[in-house]
Parts: structure tokens; sequence; C-alpha cells
């Protein structure tokens, strides 16, 4: 079960709303890396992280009751924690300016609410494409992780760790990427 899978999604979170632990445990399991990877694209610390992902848990708790489509639970995590984020950095100093120096509190609020929209919008995307690498399967999985979502490998120690010839990389590559975009097509990623 992946944390796009809508299926269960709507049942998960009108039991979460009658209080069911199981199911906010369940929730929060299936969501955890997702809210991590928020903090992380704004280069929080450990510490900094962790205090996001609670937060967001905390902020959701007090909230789910007004969440209408529980669909949109996603970004609705990927927003809160990037205003998170963003609200950490600013009282660490360490936030960049969003916008002049000599705005009014009505252009900051604005300025940050769009940068928590796209950050929401990178970490959807991001997850999206994961799990559709996951899915892929055979050689391809672990030839797209080895090539574009693990620190950087050499081919040769693709080749080593993969038993995959060195020459064979950059036709597999080709073929799994095609695979992939063709599966994401299907899933309307494009539209």
């Amino acid at each position: 079960m992946g944390i796009f899978d809508k299926d269960d999604l709507p049942g998960l979170v009108e039991r979460c709303r009658r209080g069911d632990s199981r199911a906010w445990g369940m929730l929060v399991d299936r969501f955890a890396n997702f809210v991590y990877s928020v903090a992380r694209r704004y280069r929080l610390n450990e510490d900094d992280s962790a205090d996001v992902f609670q937060l967001t848990f905390q902020a959701l708790h007090v909230s789910i009751g007004k969440i209408e489509n529980p669909e949109t639970l996603p970004k609705w995590l990927a927003v809160t924690a990037s205003r998170t984020s963003l609200r950490i950095l600013r009282n660490q100093g360490k936030t960049v300016p969003l916008v002049s120096e000599d705005a009014d509190l009505t252009e900051v609020l604005a300025a940050e609410d769009e940068t928590a929209e796209q950050s929401a919008l990178l970490a959807c995307n991001s997850l999206i494409l994961r799990e559709a690498v996951t899915k892929l399967g055979g050689k391809c999985t672990p030839l797209l992780e080895s090539l574009y979502l693990r620190e950087e490998s050499s081919y040769q120690e693709i080749s080593d760790s993969l038993g995959i010839p060195m020459g064979a990389i950059g036709p597999t590559r080709a073929r799994c990427l095609d695979k992939l975009r063709k599966a994401l097509t299907e899933d309307d990623f494009f539209s």
C-alpha cells in the first residue's frame, strides 16, 4: 500500500476521526517519510526535522475533522510541513527572504504560502515518482534507484552491485525510463 493509494485513505481518515489509535498509528506510519522529506527539502537538521514531523501531526490531530476530502491529505500534510519548516527557519534567522525587506506582512504571508504550495507539489510529485519506480520491478527498480535516488555511484559500482554489464547500463536505463514514462502517463501524472 503506497501513501497515494486512494482506496483505503477515506476509511483510514474516518477511523482516525473516531479516535481509533491503531488507525492513527497506520496514518502516521504511512506518511512519516513523506513529512520528513518536506523538512529535508529545507535542509533542516535531524532535530528540527523531528520537530516538523511532530508539529505537523499535532496539527493534523487538531484539524482532521476539517479535512473534507481525505484524498487531499498528502497535500495538506506537505503544506503544513512546509509552513512549519519555514517558521523554524525564520525563528532561527536562517530563512532566505521571500520578498523585499520593505514588504508588508500580507506580502510576506502570501510569499510563504506560495513557497509552501510549491514545496507541497514537489514533495507529492517526488513520492509519486518513487512509488512508480518501486512498482517497475525487475532490474528497473534497483537500476533507477542507483542512478537517480541514491548517492552518486559510478557505472562500475552499479555494474558490480546489480550484475549488469557496464555497456548495458545505458540501454537498460533508457528502456526503464520509457517504461516509467508509460506508467506515469497511464496514471495521468503529466496532466
